[in-house]
């Protein structure tokens, strides 16, 4: 397993080479510490390649358990959490319509240059904070496994929309802390894709920026 641990993430220098420092840093932290805890935790594959790269940019890790989508600085985490739950089809589009959305736009902005050092340093670490969010949640402590797909779903939802607040305002400086050039383009970015209740948790972000 190490073996083929080192020869991936060999491949992956390459493309680290290119990334900001932020990214550099949260990919080595991943590979290093992150990665051999999820192993530790979860158990060690026993056949067929462990960790393997998919052209939707998931990198997925094969476990004792079973498939765990590994965090990382794209966003193809969510395709790989929908592939895995199937969510869409009961009507909870989360995965689709939300999180990988949102986090391409991040993502498009930041090659416009739209946003400073500091605040693409803040979308990096939220990027990663949400999806460990959801290992931890779903892998590492069982709590998405609900008696129906439905409720399994609903459960997810809920869980990332009440974690949402915690990564934007711990994250990096923390939004409030951000300049608010990079503010008022952070809700440029995620307003077109938030709906009733994801204002609300919006809202909360907000309200917490304006007792600094």
């Amino acid at each position: 397993m190490k073996i083929l641990l080192s020869l991936f993430f060999c491949l992956l220098s390459l493309e680290m080479a290119a990334t900001p420092a932020v990214r550099d840093r949260l990919q080595a932290e991943i590979q290093n510490q992150y990665l051999p805890h999820l192993i530790d935790q979860l158990g060690d594959c026993t056949e067929g390649p462990c960790l393997s790269a998919h052209n939707d940019e998931s990198w997925r890790l094969e476990t004792a358990d079973g498939t765990v989508c590994l965090p990382w600085t794209s966003c193809g985490f969510y395709s790989c959490m929908e592939e895995k739950y199937q969510c869409a089809p009961v009507g909870f589009t989360y995965f689709t319509e939300l999180a990988k959305p949102t986090c391409e736009a991040y993502r498009a902005n930041m090659r416009t240059e739209r946003f400073s050092a500091a605040a693409t340093e803040w979308i990096y670490e939220v990027m990663v904070c949400l999806q460990k969010g959801l290992v931890q949640e779903c892998d590492l402590e069982n709590g998405c496994e609900q008696e129906t797909r439905e409720k399994t779903c609903e459960h997810i939802v809920e869980f990332t929309l009440e974690f949402h607040p915690g990564c934007y305002l711990q994250s990096g400086v923390g939004v409030c802390e951000l300049p608010l050039r990079d503010q008022i383009q952070i809700w440029r970015t995620v307003g077109p894709f938030l709906t009733g209740r994801e204002w609300v948790e919006a809202f909360r972000v907000v309200t917490q920026c304006l007792k600094f």
